[in-house]
């Protein structure tokens, strides 16, 4: 999937966490891409680059099609992110960086018993597929305390040398 707003689309149809809308501020994002970062898909048929700036709090993200989305990338712990799309009905995914390797994680709404969820004010349907919160603290305290046997990546980017022509014009 090039564009990260179907990618995020995607995911909340796969039972992820989403939002009726943005739970964290822009103030909170801390966009970790200095100068424009470009990044490539692995493991896939014809691996897309994507390019990575900083606009303000967010990062604006530019996919192969030139396509553009904003993410607000929060920062958790060290080299880590929660990712809150520019959707109208947010979703929400783990970044890591580490090296020249940018990799996506999913936490699943399964992933977490219906007790915690509960606790958390966490609404969530019969089979817990589908996770809507409505506080910043909430997707902090899940994403915190998601078990690392859970921890498969749902996407990953190398680094490619800095960008000489924008992504939409790359082969």
């Amino acid at each position: 999937m090039r564009n990260w707003a179907a990618l995020a689309l995607a995911f909340a149809l796969a039972g992820c966490f989403s939002s009726d809308g943005p739970v964290f501020e822009q103030a909170r994002g801390d966009c970790p891409f200095e100068t424009p970062t470009l990044y490539q898909e692995i493991d896939e048929g014809t691996p897309g680059q994507f390019l990575f700036e900083t606009d303000g709090a967010s990062c604006k993200v530019t996919d192969p099609d030139g396509d553009v989305t904003h993410a607000l990338f929060v920062p958790m712990r060290r080299n880590w992110w929660i990712v809150q799309g520019d959707e109208a009905r947010p979703g929400y995914f783990l970044m890591r960086r580490a090296g020249e390797r940018l990799t996506q994680y999913m936490p699943r709404c399964e992933e977490f018993s219906a007790s915690r969820l509960t606790r958390l004010g966490v609404t969530f349907d019969a089979d817990r597929k589908n996770c809507t919160v409505t506080e910043a603290r909430q997707i902090e305290r899940l994403f915190r305390g998601w078990p690392s046997p859970f921890r498969r990546a749902t996407g990953a980017y190398r680094l490619v040398s800095e960008p000489a022509t924008p992504p939409s014009s790359l082969p």
